[in-house]
């Protein structure tokens, strides 16, 4: 692998002499300043709509005013309003905040080409999250692409739908999906004059981003947007969407909570507890802060775009059903430990809430029990139609977790989520696009020494359960968020950064610098892990189902 990176560089360098990136830019609303920031050069805080505040306020997006003095901001800009109860809330956040950052090369490859362009829609369950933690993504830049980095409407701002709110067509929900659309319109028509080419953009995400990009490839208004696709465990909810009329009652519910306990607070346009366009359009933003927010988590607690009849005609599952998706190059994946990672948020609440606090990870009375695993067996055998005892018995049974019995519980709660929320889920969606003839390359991340996201105080890891290659755990590989810590990680990231690059390059993550990834219709997913010295490789899709129960406990969630 050294060998090709070596000869990459070396045609770079007689391919002509670096260009280096343009500090000031003109876009078609006004100029903006670069940041140098050594090889990497970034624009912060260029708005890509208008304020989505007032009048503008649960609106498709509007332009952004223009302006004449040069923008020259240092850091990204706030993030959304975000819903209050999880370890991941940003801080800061406001409701004036449809803004994007670039990130380019500070000396591109002399040959005259525009850069490929890779965009990044962020996680955290379309109610947290935003773009400032992924100010620094130089492992991808590194290597020859631009990566705009975007915001959009969470929560209740972004997604809440109610009778008052329809548009002239009747729709209404869905805004932080037009706003990822008006941030894609604005790279298609901006990034040339950053050294971007237009003519190729790659969306790509995780989490609650991938689930975007999955809605992006079944949208109608995102056609010609993008030209390739990456899904980072973003499969998750292809069969959780909602029509437009119960997402508005769901609405309308957490509107009347809000009035009823914001009162006067709420405005005079609001009183006797009316509830319309104008009251909430009006509403004060340190209501919506203090009520709103969390009342909307609770009518929604699981916030995925609904079926509005506008960006989606019909579910997200329908849609591909029908062949009526948008056809590009596919990079699809997942992570082997998913669900670690919400157990292991319970076992942090848990220690939190303990008097006093508990982080002594040798103390291990907040795993989960046996008993409490067989308790939630019960929820999830009504969700998944598996009966309890054929779970903790037959698919999941304690014994096939290990040989520490304290663990055993949270290891095996975490695999049956992991496979019937994320792993089947992705093969499923891989398969569609495979037998639509749409090429498609499915992966899946394993690294279990990763860098855990969560429970890190001081450089020391305060809880019992190892994370693994949980939920999220592949982005520190592809961003920089703190040393990897060893040879091992930094080569995977190498590789991992080059696939991506690879892709959006040329629609095909092979290339110089990575072993060859065979495509998904070859009956192939790519295994990324340090083990077996680089660990990078294909391994047959029928492992991969039937190590996720696939073929067995998941069989009727298909897509």
């Amino acid at each position: 692998m050294g060998g090709s990176i070596l000869a990459g560089a070396l045609a770079l360098t007689l391919a002509g002499a670096a260009t280096a990136a343009p500090s000031l830019v003109q876009t078609a609303g006004g100029p903006v300043q670069a940041t140098a920031r050594g090889a990497m050069t970034s624009w912060f805080a260029i708005p890509f709509a208008a304020p989505p505040v007032g009048d503008l306020r649960w609106r498709a997006p509007a332009p952004a005013p223009a302006w004449t003095a040069p923008l020259a901001r240092t850091a990204s800009a706030p993030p959304c309003l975000q819903t209050g109860r999880t370890p991941f809330r940003s801080a800061g956040e406001r409701e004036d905040c449809l803004y994007l950052d670039i990130h380019a090369p500070s000396a591109a490859p002399g040959d005259g080409r525009p850069l490929p362009v890779m965009v990044w829609i962020h996680g955290g369950a379309f109610t947290t999250g935003g773009a400032g933690t992924y100010a620094d993504p130089s492992p991808m830049v590194s290597k020859g692409v631009i990566v705009v980095t975007i915001a959009y409407r969470l929560g209740a701002m972004g997604f809440l739908a109610h009778p008052a709110l329809r548009d002239a067509g009747g729709a209404s929900g869905d805004y932080g999906m037009m706003d990822q659309q008006a941030a894609l319109r604005w790279v298609r028509a901006n990034i040339a004059a950053f050294g971007g080419d237009a003519h190729n953009v790659t969306i790509f995400g995780e989490s609650a981003g991938g689930f975007s990009v999955l809605t992006h490839l079944a949208s109608p208004l995102s056609k010609g947007l993008f030209d390739k696709a990456i899904i980072e465990s973003g499969a998750y909810g292809v069969a959780g969407q909602i029509a437009e009329t119960e997402a508005e009652t769901r609405g309308a519910a957490a509107i009347g909570k809000t009035l009823a306990a914001a009162g006067v607070d709420a405005g005079a346009a609001c009183a006797g507890g009316k509830a319309d366009a104008d009251c909430l359009r009006h509403i004060p933003e340190s209501v919506i802060r203090a009520h709103l927010m969390s009342d909307f988590a609770e009518a929604v607690p699981n916030v995925v775009p609904t079926v509005d009849g506008k960006v989606l005609p019909r579910t997200i599952r329908d849609i591909f059903a029908a062949g009526a998706n948008n056809r590009v190059p596919v990079i699809n994946g997942s992570n082997h430990d998913e669900n670690r990672l919400f157990i292991a948020i319970g076992e942090l609440v848990a220690r939190a809430a303990a008097k006093p606090p508990n982080f002594d990870p040798a103390d291990r009375q907040f795993l989960m029990t046996a008993e409490a695993y067989g308790k939630a067996a019960g929820p999830m055998a009504a969700e998944t139609g598996v009966a309890a005892d054929d779970l903790t018995g037959k698919y999941y049974p304690l014994a096939a977790f290990g040989p520490d019995a304290a663990l055993q519980p949270s290891f095996a709660a975490a695999a049956a989520g992991t496979d019937s929320t994320f792993s089947c889920n992705g093969a499923n969606v891989s398969g569609r696009i495979a037998a639509q003839g749409a090429p498609v390359w499915m992966y899946e991340f394993r690294d279990a020494t990763a860098p855990p996201i969560l429970g890190t105080f001081g450089g020391k890891y305060v809880l019992s359960l190892p994370m693994g290659a949980a939920h999220a755990s592949e982005l520190s590989y592809l961003f920089n968020f703190a040393d990897l810590g060893n040879a091992d990680r930094r080569a995977l990231q190498q590789t991992m950064s080059t696939y991506w690059v690879n892709f959006a390059r040329s629609g095909d993550p092979n290339g110089a610098g990575a072993p060859k990834w065979a495509a998904f219709k070859a009956g192939q997913i790519q295994a990324l892990d340090i083990a077996a010295g680089g660990g990078v490789r294909g391994a047959p899709a029928k492992t991969f189902l039937n190590d996720h129960q696939c073929r067995t406990a998941w069989a009727k969630e298909t897509f």
